[in-house]
């Protein structure tokens, strides 16, 4: 007898509710052996007997699905649901959970090493202890900072030059310490052999000239239009605090004495972490001279050379070139003449933490082939490149190959930098027929213990003047003496000196170089770091 379809209701203690199906529930098999079922639109009922076995469907293929066997039961018996983790099926359930698990693991894994990599960058920047951190920054580390950190916003530059009456003109330049009270200036330290005597001036104004805390410096000297009657120029060249390059300059529109901006100034935004180096190469004899200087810009993991060009008919302005090639942020950079006087050699910091020598021509702005080191040079490492002149220890016989038939190859670099503490100096050889050889031996007797190394700075050989080269060293003395903070309290700070070196050489009128090819360098004395007025 038929039931009704409103009577097929059966109440059951837990409160549900159960519709029972339309009598004989048809299923059918398609090809690839899925089963489309056409009963009612709720088919998940419990069954009036649960006695008889249950068949398999062997098309399944993600669990087994039973049905009452319709031999013996008129009401056929569907599948129950499939089973399911938090309300969702098994298998996806897992492969969901397996790419969760690969994802942390492989962020767990990218962030260690990063970490690593972090904090070997930042304690080869840092270097000692020091209770002071960098001003403006966002660490908000409670650790007591490295030492190096004290005085990290200090840089320093140097040139040399003959003036007209032939006394020797020596000018060092360096950035006074950054606090809340006292802003950064520049000061110039002149020295010339007429009176032989030091002293110092500021060259910025607080009140005006504003310097980005920790910009680095850098400085060039030549002749206006490449002729000797003119006043040689100072040029020095540091970053503003919103990152733009400045040059400023004396004389200034031809007024001795004076310092102003000159054109180069507010061109190009260098990134955080960049130094900078500047290079004035002038040729008598044609006229031409091109200035470049060396940065890395801000969003581009490259090598900026940025130039002006002039011959002896026109000049042109400042244009830029984007070196593409491996270069860590915030990489120290130096230069020196290899050959003639536009063929340079450049020293960076590579992505491996290690220096890294490229070959540059300033007037035709092209890079040659890296030469590798296993020299470490972490980012902002104090480093400087000077030369020794080896003319008068070869004949035209033993001369080696490479340097006969390239003006002024027979010099050799020597490469002044900081370990990764900044608590010793290595120094480096470098020629076209030796290549790198260490050469520490050569200023044993002038490295002290209780240091740390600041900033280094060579004066430049853009006129392949090789005779008595010098080097200033800047560091900071373990030992302090007591200062008043901005807060009215006492704070301890590290006394901070600088020396000039002299690089030994075969060239120049006699007693005025170390002599002795690979002899020794020699200390000449300390340079003041306070104004004099």
């Amino acid at each position: 007898m038929a039931i009704p379809r409103d009577e097929r209701r059966l109440s059951y203690s837990d409160g549900l509710e159960v519709v029972q199906p339309p009598l004989e529930p048809t299923a059918f098999h398609n090809d690839p052996g899925m089963e489309v079922y056409h009963g009612p639109t709720d088919p998940w009922k419990k069954p009036h007997q649960t006695f008889s076995p249950l068949y398999a469907r062997p098309s399944s293929t993600d669990a087994p699905e039973a049905v009452q066997n319709h031999q013996d039961h008129v009401y056929g018996e569907l599948p129950p649901p499939l089973p399911t983790i938090c309300g969702i099926r098994r298998r996806v359930f897992w492969i969901l959970a397996a790419v969760i698990a690969f994802v942390v693991v492989a962020g767990a894994i990218g962030g260690g090493v990063g970490g690593y990599f972090a904090s070997k960058a930042s304690s080869t920047t840092s270097g000692d202890s020091s209770g002071s951190s960098t001003p403006g920054s966002n660490n908000n580390n409670t650790t007591t900072p490295p030492a190096r950190s004290a005085f990290q916003n200090i840089s320093i530059a140097a040139l040399s030059w003959v003036d007209e009456s032939s006394a020797r003109q020596i000018r060092v330049y360096q950035t006074t310490q950054w606090n809340s009270t006292h802003p950064p200036r520049i000061l110039e330290s002149s020295w010339d052999s007429a009176g032989a005597q030091w002293s110092v001036e500021p060259i910025t104004d607080p009140a005006v000239d504003g310097l980005k805390p920790g910009t680095p410096l850098t400085a060039a000297a030549g002749y206006p239009h490449t002729n000797t009657s003119n006043a040689l120029v100072k040029n020095v060249y540091f970053y503003q605090p919103t990152g733009k390059l400045a040059e400023r300059q004396s004389p200034y529109k031809e007024l001795a004495g004076v310092w102003g901006y000159d054109n180069f100034s507010g061109l190009y935004t260098a990134s955080n972490l960049s130094a900078v180096f500047s290079y004035w190469y002038q040729n008598f004899d044609t006229r031409l001279q091109v200035l470049t200087n060396f940065f890395q810009e801000l969003g581009a993991n490259s090598l900026t050379a940025a130039r002006y060009f002039e011959n002896v008919t026109d000049g042109q302005p400042w244009e830029s070139i984007r070196h593409s090639f491996p270069i860590q942020d915030g990489s120290s950079i130096a230069a020196a003449p290899a050959g003639s006087r536009r063929d340079l050699r450049l020293y960076i910091g590579g992505t491996d933490g290690t220096m890294k020598q490229y070959p540059y021509n300033i007037e035709t702005n092209e890079m040659g082939t890296v030469t590798d080191t296993a020299f470490e040079l972490p980012p902002g490492t104090p480093i400087c490149v000077t030369t020794e002149d080896n003319r008068n220890y070869f004949s035209d016989t033993t001369l080696p190959e490479c340097a006969r038939t390239n003006r002024g190859a027979f010099i050799t670099h020597l490469i002044l930098f900081a370990s990764p503490d900044g608590r010793d100096l290595n120094l480096v050889s470098w020629n076209c027929s030796s290549g790198f050889l260490t050469q520490k031996n050569r200023i044993n007797d002038l490295l002290k213990p209780g240091r740390t190394y600041l900033g280094l700075s060579a004066t430049p050989q853009t006129n392949l003047t090789y005779f008595d080269q010098r080097v200033y060293v800047l560091y900071a003395e373990d030992g302090s003496s007591a200062a008043s903070s901005s807060s009215g309290g006492q704070q301890q700070q590290r006394k901070l000196k600088m020396e000039e070196w002299q690089v030994p050489t075969s060239g120049g009128p006699s007693g005025l170089v170390a002599p002795g090819q690979n002899g020794p360098f020699r200390l000449m004395g300390e340079v003041p770091t306070i104004p004099t007025v």
